[in-house]
């Protein structure tokens, strides 16, 4: 265990909102969206864009971006980071890309810098909305959901 990988966790509430890396691994999980509630389409109304031209410029940063990329679902981020005004990623991830500093420094900005403050997630297949408020997504069931829910 690393403990050098939680240096620079803040437990502020302010750092503690949905980025895109997060929205790429949400989906609804109710049996009446049989396992194919993904993406989670966005209906943004409040967004916030941390500008910081140092994100993703360290080794630690790129390396992270390095590693997540195989555990992206590169067309669901293409999708989000469109709904959320940024229509620059390509819609495939090419080797070439994959190991380009510049690109991998502005997909950390991505990632990691773009943030729903408010808004709606949206199942593809059931139409179910969880709403995100103060960048947090709730993503609760209903009650009677949770009875029919895939194990």
């Amino acid at each position: 265990f690393d403990q050098s990988l939680f240096s620079s966790f803040s437990a502020n509430p302010a750092d503690i909102i949905m980025r895109l890396l997060t929205h790429n691994t949400m989906r609804n999980n109710t049996s009446e969206a049989k396992g194919k509630g993904f993406p989670l389409k966005i209906t943004a109304v409040e967004v916030k864009v941390i500008d910081n031209p140092e994100a993703g410029a360290t080794k630690r940063d790129i390396e992270f971006v390095k590693r997540m990329l195989p555990t992206l679902e590169w067309p669901a981020l293409v999708q989000a980071a469109t709904e959320l005004g940024i229509p620059t990623l390509p819609p495939s991830l090419s080797v070439e890309l994959a190991e380009d500093r510049a690109f991998l420094q502005a997909l950390y900005h991505i990632l990691m810098n773009v943030h729903l403050i408010k808004g709606m997630l949206t199942c593809p297949v059931t139409g179910r909305e969880f709403p995100v408020t103060d960048g947090i997504p709730n993503m609760m069931l209903e009650e009677e959901e949770c009875e029919r829910v895939r194990l």
